[in-house]
């Protein structure tokens, strides 16, 4: 949702056929990290290979498609000034926190489930975005941050309560008493 700041100099196009076309890429996405979570999620979970086998299977495609994207643009710079031109101690830290973040995903997603990761996900989401607010000052919440918070805090706490067993004294639902007959 664009924010309604009057001192911001550049329009934004809310046509009705943008709109439409955003919330298409927008369904698209989710629809391809939903079904490729859940693929990932079978092909962990029903292979016989370990999870180390898989992250490096993963990894080796990264690389491939990674070094192809560096060759096709950044070549030239990686001749003259080397590979790893511009990595600072915050570059680093970065780039190890992602490879642990990708080992804990996908430790995740062995012992427990792709919901539970979403869930992990955006509580994350959620907690960095008030650090960032509380320790650093660059952070801004707005109505629309309050009310997305509010639902993964509340889907999270629907998703992690325990489902009530009807008790087996207690009187048949209508369901059960079609069933029987």
């Amino acid at each position: 949702m664009p924010s309604s700041d009057s001192s911001a100099s550049t329009s934004v196009d809310t046509t009705v056929s943008s709109q439409f076309l955003g919330l298409f890429v927008v369904l698209v996405a989710c629809f391809s990290s939903g079904f490729s979570g859940v693929y990932f999620e079978k092909l962990v979970k029903s292979s016989p290979q370990s999870l180390w086998i898989r992250n490096i299977q993963l990894a080796l495609f990264s690389i491939i498609l990674g070094s192809l994207a560096i060759y096709m643009q950044d070549s030239k710079a990686v001749a003259e000034h080397g590979f790893f031109q511009g990595y600072y101690t915050t570059t680093w830290i970065v780039i190890f926190l992602q490879a642990f973040g990708g080992l804990v995903v996908s430790t995740v997603i062995k012992y427990a489930d792709n919901i539970l990761k979403g869930f992990a996900t955006s509580v994350s989401i959620v907690l960095s975005t008030v650090c960032s607010y509380y320790l650093l000052g660059d952070f801004e919440p707005t109505d629309m941050f309050f009310i997305g918070a509010t639902i993964v805090i509340i889907a999270t706490m629907l998703y992690g309560y325990p489902v009530k067993k009807p008790d087996k004294y207690s009187a048949p639902s209508n369901r059960e008493k079609i069933v029987e007959r």
